[in-house]
């Protein structure tokens, strides 16, 4: 039997709102709920709620907790039931949904917060409103009628949302487009970049030439809270000392030289503006401008810092399409990377001693002597032995040690004039017997260069290393 206030059938317009509701709960189990603004793919809802209902609560993502009820509810009208108290928390907990911070399991950092929804938050929301109202329906509260309105309110809130979704789509560039609209994402709460990026020719010298720097220390280091640049290819505030600079990168170590600069040298010219700042870049005497880029803060979203924009590649940005780190390399003809594949010319032996300086020069972090050149040798480099020779500058190290599979004898190759790489070899990861048997530990003597190997002599024998090839 029934309860009393229990109808004793159902009409066909309560089994339409309940199969509309699990309907609805079905496709945002499958659609994107949000995006943190980051290069990862959202989370759909179906692995979300899974996430959420263990760690849902150190996000505030107490609204997961309404799908059991929602499940219990829709359960309860298929027994022929009438939900109460399931439809009453299923709704308290759903209008927790704008205290969500991001992730769940998520603490803070670049990426936690969502600022984008998607749309399994609208069909999400859609299949409470519509066992809601289904529930309404098997009380007789609403008929046919309230269903019509119902979907007409369906229908107008899905082209509203197209409509925001093509308005934010037509005004976002390509990396805004990946980062805050990815697929399945309705709109973003961040602001979208108001500055396109320009892409400058090449360089007209390819082989790179220095550049000065002259920087607005606010630009590097706002006031307050507002959001600081970065420079690419290892530039910082330190190299703004009136000095030109040129920079090599591989993708482990880099290599920045330091000159005294010439009348009309390349010059980049940062300052600050009231929403960001300005990137130029001058050349001659007169200065004439050879590029420029403008940066612009802008809103991040909920819970997440100003930053500027058009983005520079950075984790977890790093697959972005054009940034303007790449842009700027690219005009300025910096960053360039280490010569790989070419054999040597000549031919020669090694044997010089011509080691990196020990202390810092002026107070900038690494920048130390070689050779009587001035230059920051960053990673495993600045750990290397120097050795000079006619035409070369080499810097090895690395040697491999017994049980230890991970090094490999490592050897840079620099042009003695210009300090400019012209090659690296790797040794095999092996250690040879005779270095790494019991005894004093190996030391580096020299290294004879032969065009596409080296041979590193160390005090207990020889390492044989090939040339680099391009991955």
């Amino acid at each position: 039997m029934t309860s009393p206030s229990t109808p004793a059938h159902l009409r066909p317009v309560d089994v339409f709102l309940l199969g509309a509701a699990l309907l609805a709960w079905m496709v945002s189990m499958g659609s994107p709920v949000f995006a943190t603004g980051a290069y990862s793919p959202p989370l759909p809802g179906g692995g979300l709620m899974l996430l959420g209902l263990l760690f849902g609560w150190a996000a505030n993502g107490w609204a997961v907790y309404a799908n059991p009820f929602f499940l219990y509810a829709a359960w309860r009208l298929c027994m022929g039931k009438i939900p109460r108290k399931s439809i009453v928390l299923m709704l308290l907990f759903a209008a927790t949904l704008p205290l969500l911070n991001g992730i769940p399991g998520m603490t803070g950092g670049h990426g936690a917060h969502a600022v984008s929804w998607g749309w399994g938050a609208f069909m999400w929301l859609w299949s409470l409103v519509l066992l809601s109202a289904a529930t309404a329906s098997r009380r007789r509260l609403i008929g046919v009628r309230g269903a019509l309105v119902l979907g007409l309110l369906m229908v107008l809130s899905f082209v509203a949302a197209v409509a925001l979704h093509a308005r934010q789509w037509r005004a976002a560039d390509h990396d805004d487009r990946a980062l805050l609209l990815p697929h399945g994402m309705i709109y973003t709460t961040s602001d979208l970049c108001p500055v396109p990026l320009t892409w400058p020719v090449p360089s007209d010298a390819p082989g790179g030439e220095p550049l000065v720097l002259d920087i607005d220390a606010r630009v590097l280091k706002p006031a307050g809270a507002g959001p600081a640049l970065e420079l690419p290819g290892g530039f910082t505030e330190a190299h703004a000392d009136g000095a030109a600079w040129i920079a090599y990168s591989d993708r482990e170590e880099s290599l920045m030289i330091r000159q005294a600069a010439q009348p009309g040298a390349l010059l980049l010219e940062v300052r600050a503006l009231a929403d960001g700042a300005v990137l130029r870049l001058l050349k001659g005497e007169p200065r004439r401008l050879l590029y420029e880029q403008r940066v612009a803060s802008v809103d991040s979203g909920r819970g997440r810092p100003r930053s500027l924009c058009p983005l520079m590649a950075r984790a977890p940005n790093s697959g972005l399409h054009s940034e303007y780190g790449g842009a700027l390399l690219r005009a300025m003809g910096q960053g360039l990377p280490f010569a790989h594949d070419k054999p040597l010319a000549r031919a020669e032996v090694v044997r010089q001693r011509c080691p990196i300086g020990s202390a810092d020069i002026d107070g900038i972090a690494g920048l130390r002597s070689l050779d009587g050149r001035e230059v920051i040798a960053a990673g495993r480099m600045g750990r290397m032995s120097g050795f000079c020779s006619a035409s070369y500058v080499v810097l090895a190290g690395d040697l491999a040690r017994s049980g230890d599979a991970r090094l490999r004898p490592v050897v840079h190759v620099l042009d003695r004039k210009s300090l400019r790489p012209l090659a690296r070899f790797d040794g095999q990861r092996s250690c040879p017997p005779a270095i790494c048997a019991p005894g004093p530990e190996a030391t580096l003597d020299g290294v004879r260069l032969e065009g596409a190997s080296a041979v590193i002599e160390t005090s207990r024998g020889e390492y044989v290393a090939t040339l680099r090839k391009r991955p």
